[in-house]
């Protein structure tokens, strides 16, 4: 057989098996396919050439027995079924290979997305041990004060600070003792610069063929709000003004209370504080001089109180004292001296140092109420007592009180409908020159015709209006309804130069004040001097600085002023010649006792003599019989005011006695 005939075998159609490329095109031609050419045609190429390294070619092959060439068929065939198993190999690892280095791009292109989105969160992924050591944080625990290095290797610490409402640590470690997941759980610690700082955790357990191997989970900074949840928390129990108690934790504090002293048959004793003129001082020397004044007393009160006694703030100049054990009364009346001595104290604000006193009403548990609200109740309506006799003391409960309280109250009320009723009225006392006898003005004096009760006089029903806020409106009438009534006067040709009207503390704090005067006297037409506006000397020396100021803006007026009751301020005589003012009345105290009373009568004598060196007119008030007029004439009074001189009386009575009495000689008066 030639070379070319071999080579002509060995290339039998199964020969495109050898190369991988081409083998995967088309599939060989089974070896039991006989060809023409016999059975060497169908011999694996490795086959054959394996025989002809033995010296069998392919005529010796076809010349082998039968059962040879059966055995070399179906070595053959195990030849070619290998190459088919080795290329579905080869191919499967192929498209293996492509799929995992897919998979890899896929899973490091999601670690890259996860890290950017970690890094960009507030939140932070951790990781600890079996032994509940952290093995990992991501980078944001930095954020919250934290060193990553101080942190890994080191466990949590939950019991820094308090636990957090809502949050229970023996829950969380219940769960962390079982392999348990846990879910926001909040607790806080101390960072190394000594701030606080609080964070919220997820996490669930690790296992590894049932072996517990540690935690992972998530945490949160959530200092913030948790801080703002403890402020808002405060805020509902505590006064944000002056760190007290407030209201409704006082009331809860008290029923509890209650409850207790109940059980264990005690008494309790509940004292409402009310500091006096607060309002005026406030409205005075402004609001911010005012949270100043109640943040001193709010630190003074605590200083007379036992440990277990409680202070609480209600709102306003309004402070309640808790006392334990003192419901038989024994030790209360000590007690209020003790807290009034506190409140007594001067005290500065706003730069001014200020005068102020307080009340305080009193009930017991259980003989004046057997639940907070009553007491409390109570209570205040003792204090409105204490007011009502003077302020600056205290007063206990009874019965017969809290028909007082509603008899108060009713004249809150009314006193709002006489404004726009028109029940007020004013009544008028005439001054007169020692000397002349002649009327050198009159005073407006404030009644209440009262539906009821008749005519009624200011200390009526001037504390109630305090109480109600209604002494600027009734003020602002008082000032129209003067300036009307001269003006008829004068249309009438009755003489009256003048007519004085008092000012209260908070006309005085008013910044509008010299506008507001100034556009009555507009509407009615009145000259300015027609008008004399009266300031006491105690309103005066509560801010002397802000009195003077008002005083200069009311004198550019031409308006004209006096210093009413002189001598019960606290001030000294050299202090007169820094208030311009054209008048000086020397309070009724020092009148009373004349002329027996030395000391009375050199005051007067000193007061009347530098009164008239500043060019003021020195009036005597309370003159109620002729000793003490001639007394107070030969002191250097120049004019008198006085039952003795003339009674209030109404616009219509004080035109007919001005005139029977237009000749009326000093002597004659009375």
């Amino acid at each position: 057989m030639s070379t070319s005939a071999s080579t002509a075998m060995v290339r039998s159609p199964c020969a495109p098996l050898a190369p991988a490329s081409k083998c995967r095109t088309r599939p060989c031609r089974s070896p039991f396919s006989r060809s023409a050419d016999g059975v060497s045609a169908a011999i694996h190429p490795l086959l054959g050439r394996q025989l002809r390294r033995v010296g069998l070619d392919a005529a010796a092959i076809d010349a082998l027995p039968k059962p040879v060439r059966d055995l070399l068929e179906r070595i053959s065939r195990s030849y070619a079924d290998h190459d088919r198993e080795s290329y579905l190999l080869q191919h499967s690892q192929d498209v293996c290979n492509r799929e995992m280095a897919q998979l890899n791009a896929d899973l490091s292109a999601s670690r890259a997305r996860l890290e950017s989105l970690v890094s960009l969160s507030s939140d932070w992924v951790w990781e600890q041990d079996a032994d509940l050591n952290f093995t990992y944080i991501s980078a944001p625990v930095e954020r919250v004060g934290l060193c990553l290095n101080d942190v890994l290797g080191t466990g949590r610490r939950i019991d820094d600070l308090p636990p957090v409402p809502g949050s229970d640590p023996a829950d969380y470690l219940a769960r962390i003792a079982a392999r348990q997941p846990f879910r926001d759980f909040v607790y806080g610690y101390r960072l190394p610069n000594g701030e606080v700082a609080y964070l919220r955790i997820s996490g669930e357990p690790i296992f590894d063929c049932g072996e517990f191997v540690g935690y992972r989970g998530v945490a949160s900074d959530v200092t913030q709000a948790t801080l703002a949840e403890q402020s808002a928390a405060r805020l509902s129990r505590f006064d944000c003004l002056t760190g007290l108690a407030n209201r409704g934790a006082f009331l809860a504090e008290l029923q509890t209370r209650i409850g207790r002293a109940r059980q264990r048959q005690h008494g309790l004793a509940l004292l409402f504080i009310d500091l006096d003129r607060f309002k005026t001082i406030n409205d005075t020397l402004g609001h911010a001089a005012g949270d100043d004044l109640l943040r001193t007393m709010a630190e003074r009160l605590p200083r007379v109180l036992r440990q277990d006694d409680l202070l609480a703030r209600l709102g306003g100049d309004e402070f309640v004292v808790l006392a334990e054990d003192g419901g038989d009364g024994d030790g209360l009346p000590a007690l209020a001296e003790r807290l009034l001595s506190q409140l007594r104290r001067p005290a500065t604000v706003a730069g001014t140092v200020v005068h102020v006193s307080a009340s305080i009403g009193i009930a017991r548990f259980p003989d004046h109420g057997h639940d907070a609200a009553t007491l409390l109740k109570n209570a205040d309506t003792a204090m409105y007592l204490a007011k009502d006799e003077g302020k600056n003391g205290y007063r206990f409960f009874a019965p017969e009180l809290a028909h007082r309280a509603c008899a108060r109250f009713a004249m809150e009320s009314q006193l709002r409908d006489a404004l726009d009723l028109g029940e007020f009225r004013l009544h008028f006392q005439p001054l007169f020159d020692l000397a002349t006898g002649v009327c050198t003005g009159v005073e407006a004096l404030l009644r209440w015709q009262h539906p009821s009760h008749g005519l009624l006089l200011p200390g009526a029903f001037l504390s109630a209006a305090e109480e109600g806020g209604l002494l600027p409106r009734i003020g602002a009438w008082t000032l129209d309804a003067v300036c009307r009534q001269m003006r008829m006067w004068q249309a009438a040709g009755v003489a009256v130069p003048k007519c004085a009207v008092n000012l209260g503390l908070q006309q005085i704090a008013d910044p509008n004040l010299a506008d507001r005067i100034a556009a009555i006297l507009e509407a009615t037409g009145l000259a300015p001097d027609a008008l004399e506006l009266e300031i006491t000397e105690s309103h005066l020396m509560e801010d002397p600085e802000r009195a003077r100021a008002q005083l200069r803006r009311l004198r550019a007026m031409q308006v004209r002023l006096a210093i009413d009751d002189f001598g019960t301020g606290y001030s000294s005589l050299a202090q007169l010649k820094r208030f311009r003012v054209d008048t000086l009345k020397i309070d009724r105290s020092f009148v009373r006792d004349l002329p027996g009373d030395v000391e009375s009568a050199a005051i007067v004598q000193a007061v009347a003599a530098l009164g008239r060196s500043l060019g003021m007119v020195v009036v005597a008030e309370g003159v109620e019989n002729q000793r003490q007029l001639r007394a107070m004439a030969e002191l250097g009074c120049q004019q008198g005011q006085g039952f003795l001189l003339g009674r209030p009386m109404s616009a219509g009575r004080l035109s007919a006695y001005l005139h029977a009495r237009r000749h009326a000689s000093p002597v004659e008066f009375g």
